[in-house]
């Protein structure tokens, strides 16, 4: 098959077009900007220019997204995320392709209570910001299109060439002996590693019964912040204390950051405590992937010891 890939040069949309190219696919890989360096093997094409051309292809697996991430603007993911998923949807209706796979996010369910989990697809969006806003939007686009369509809603995703994610930071202050868990650190998180999202992603590209379907796509299971971080702090070879401040204390701690970030203390350098970044380790989340399982017949399959490892290594950690 033909595959076209948007936001080839990210962290997903690399893993996407490594994946799709492995398996013999025909790959176009789009980008924004300069073109990459290095890759891999693809017809690289920029964006701007292929979105404006017709050549036919039978899938487009649409990644490009302006990412979560401390100092976006606000209204800026709307504007990129909404844009962007209208102009490549366009762009492959024109084309004729025979299916449009949307990378969307488990931030479109927001975070429910404690008491309504686990979360699955049944749930009504219920994003908590503007880049979940913008993921629901997105998902409204394509469902409402006359082609067929799959949407893919991943956790939080990591592995090796990730440099501005949850892990790989949790990853740097662990091995500088400078991260604190959240009180016990009770709460549960649920992951995905960048090569089974990629494997799955492009599984449900290229199979019929995946046509109309959106799933979420994380590990089986959640696992519980603190074990998390004591498995990452023996990989790196850090020191972390067992039981960290109360929630409430961090929360106000992260108050002040963020103040002094608004009197320029950090020097456009990211403050090592936001609000968003305690909700992200302390708020208590958990979905189910028995719709993925229904549909693709699999699950990720690197474990966190494997996939920990392999980060740590690309990091220069382990």
């Amino acid at each position: 098959m033909k595959i076209a890939v948007t936001g080839a040069t990210g962290f997903i949309g690399k893993a996407l077009v490594r994946e799709a190219g492995s398996r013999g696919h025909e790959v176009v890989a789009l980008y924004r900007g300069s073109p990459p360096a290095s890759g891999p093997a693809a017809r690289w094409e920029e964006l701007e220019t292929w979105l404006e051309a017709s050549e036919h292809v039978d899938v487009v697996v649409h990644a490009a997204a302006l990412r979560h991430r401390h100092g976006v603007r606000n209204a800026d993911y709307g504007r990129v995320n909404e844009e962007l998923a209208r102009r490549a949807l366009r762009r492959a209706t024109r084309g004729e392709a025979e299916r449009f796979v949307l990378i969307s996010s488990i931030a479109v369910y927001g975070w429910p209570g404690r008491d309504r989990l686990p979360i699955d697809e049944s749930f009504p969006p219920d994003p908590v910001g503007p880049y979940g806003q913008s993921k629901v939007a997105a998902e409204a686009l394509v469902m409402n299109a006359a082609m067929p369509w799959t949407i893919v809603q991943p956790s939080i995703t990591y592995g090796p060439d990730d440099t501005n994610g949850m892990i790989d930071k949790m990853m740097r202050m662990i091995a500088r002996h400078s991260f604190v868990i959240p009180g016990l650190g009770r709460s549960r998180v649920q992951l995905v590693y960048i090569d089974d999202l990629a494997r799955i992603t492009v599984d449900a590209a290229t199979v019929a019964r995946a046509a109309r379907a959106r799933f979420i796509c994380t590990y089986g299971s959640p696992i519980r912040v603190r074990d998390l971080v004591l498995r990452i702090a023996r990989v790196v070879g850090g020191r972390v204390a067992p039981v960290g401040p109360p929630t409430a204390l961090l929360d106000v701690a992260a108050r002040g950051f963020e103040a002094l970030e608004r009197l320029g203390a950090f020097s456009g350098r990211e403050p090592p405590l936001t609000r968003e970044k305690l909700a992200t380790i302390s708020v208590d989340r958990a979905y189910r992937i028995d719709h993925m399982r229904r549909l693709l017949g699999t699950e990720p399959q690197v474990d966190y010891g494997e996939g920990l490892l392999r980060t740590a290594r690309a990091l220069n950690l382990a």
